[in-house]
């Protein structure tokens, strides 16, 4: 799992949360960083907050999100996005502010999802 949070101590949570269930998952602070991380390690799901009116790291989602549907490599949104130049199924999206175990109840639900379509 690839955890893209501006926030260190966000990370950190999900992370140890993460762990507790059995799974494993690398971080990164901004969309940039994550980029090659999702396309050399393809992880199965990507955790991304997308709250940036930064025009770099807009220009960086679009780029995260062309390389997540390269690999095909689900993400579920944390915020909102602020440009229609992003599109997402709303289905992916978690509304701020939310609370932990409605995001691992929602990364188990992508992750089933996924494991179904692979059957």
């Amino acid at each position: 799992m690839l955890i893209v949070d501006q926030s260190a101590e966000s990370r950190e949570v999900l992370s140890a949360l993460l762990a507790r269930n059995g799974t494993s998952s690398i971080e990164a602070s901004r969309a940039a960083e994550a980029v090659s991380l999702a396309e050399q390690l393809r992880p199965q799901l990507i955790v991304l907050d997308a709250d940036s009116d930064s025009t770099c790291e807009r220009q960086a989602l679009r780029e995260l999100t062309a390389a997540a549907r390269r690999t095909n490599t689900p993400i579920v949104l944390l915020g909102k996005i602020t440009g229609a130049e992003i599109a997402f199924d709303p289905s992916e999206l978690l509304a701020k502010p939310y609370h932990y175990g409605q995001l691992i109840r929602r990364i188990e639900s992508v992750l089933q999802q996924r494991r179904a379509a692979a059957a």
